[in-house]
């Protein structure tokens, strides 16, 4: 009998997973944990048996999971969940108390890497001075992150949905300017591997939602291999020994910050991984966890995977033939939103692949001059 697989998904990439775990017996949960994040919960195929938890109190949360994992005899979840529910399934998915207490808040987080020597941003659980980065402690995904540059934008802050839905208070940290590359990996019997070192593109100040990926990474060796040396010694030090990771770095001055560590898929790596390596990564992922697999994957074709970013305004949305693309999805309603914050899948988005990355970006740039907006009255 085919092990029971649980997918907790936040993203449209759930398709590729349903898709890629065709040999494990796949269910899905949905965690309505907010009324901001329950925007970004995809549809579930009618054909895959789906659980609703629909507790916004933090303290019955744990007990419906476990619930749900008992009554229906689930073996496992599916890595890619969302970070503030680490420490409410850490030991369902082999992450012990003291792990979860570290990686499941920022500062803490934060405050391991700087006593083992990786750089990181100074972070502070108050304002010492201005511009700051405002995160929430136990946030995911980049949502409710905002630059503030002075007590004005602070005291709005605080009356933003952000900050007000969001069951977690606030860190803040200094602004590092400069390029995000991130890395997905995986940690088998203790032998770490890195699958992909890519870039990540961020919206203007004062948001930094990602609002593309690009492999191959534009940072230079020495920087890519500081990147995967920190990201051994956190996996070494925590005692981590199985399961994927993910990392965010931002690079200064040929210097590496940490500024995310997860033990968790990343939702843009999936996909950069499944195209550039033409690989089904999900499965990979998880044979990891259930047998031990150290399968390693070659990372071949350059891949951009971005965002829209077209004027705001009420358009009808259409697509002339004649671009070449892998994924392609134009916004859904008329009225063009153009969210630069951590909404922006709202957008649409395009994927391209190429040999060379400037090939891969020429086809993006023509996917995006194919695009036809007619301007609605």
């Amino acid at each position: 009998m085919a092990p029971k697989v649980v997918v907790a998904y936040q993203t449209d990439n759930l398709r590729y997973t349903l898709s890629e775990l065709n040999n494990y017996d796949v269910c899905t949960w949905q965690v309505h944990t907010s009324k901001f994040l329950d925007q970004l919960l995809p549809n579930v195929p009618d054909n895959i048996e789906n659980f609703e938890i629909n507790t916004q109190d933090r303290s019955v949360l744990a007990e419906e999971i476990r619930q749900i994992i008992k009554e229906n005899n689930i073996d496992y979840i599916f890595p890619l969940y969302n970070d503030m529910l680490l420490p409410y399934i850490h030991d369902l998915v082999g992450i012990t108390k003291e792990q979860s207490d570290i990686l499941s808040n920022k500062q803490r987080y934060t405050e391991y890497a700087y006593k083992l020597g990786i750089p990181v941003p100074r972070t502070q659980a108050y304002i010492a001075k201005f511009p700051v980065i405002a995160k929430p402690a136990n946030g995911t995904g980049g949502i409710g992150i905002k630059v503030l540059n002075n007590d004005s934008e602070y005291e709005h802050f605080k009356k933003d949905i952000h900050y007000n839905d969001l069951d977690s208070h606030y860190i803040f940290q200094e602004v590092i300017e400069g390029p995000t590359v991130s890395v997905s990996g995986r940690v088998v019997n203790g032998e770490c591997i890195i699958d992909c070192v890519y870039d990540i593109e961020v919206s203007n100040l004062p948001f930094r939602a990602e609002t593309g990926f690009t492999w191959p990474s534009k940072s230079n060796t020495l920087v890519q291999n500081d990147i995967k040396g920190y990201c051994r010694i956190m996996c070494e030090s925590l005692g981590y020994n199985n399961g994927p990771f993910m990392a965010d770095f931002v690079v200064q001055d040929e210097t590496a910050y940490l500024v995310d560590f997860s033990p968790r898929l990343s939702t843009s790596g999936q996909t950069i991984i499944k195209y550039s390596a033409d690989c089904d990564y999900n499965r990979i992922v998880m044979d990891s966890i259930s047998c031990k697999s150290n399968l390693r994957i070659h990372m071949d074709k350059a891949v951009v995977f971005r965002y829209f970013d077209i004027e705001k305004g009420n358009y009808r949305v259409s697509m002339r033939d004649g671009a070449e693309y892998l994924e392609l999805r134009l916004p859904k309603s008329q009225q063009y939103l153009r969210r630069m914050d951590m909404l922006v899948g709202m957008n649409g988005y395009a994927i391209t692949s190429d040999k060379r990355l400037l090939d891969a970006e020429l086809k993006w740039q023509s996917v995006l001059a194919h695009i036809e907006l007619v301007k609605q009255d």
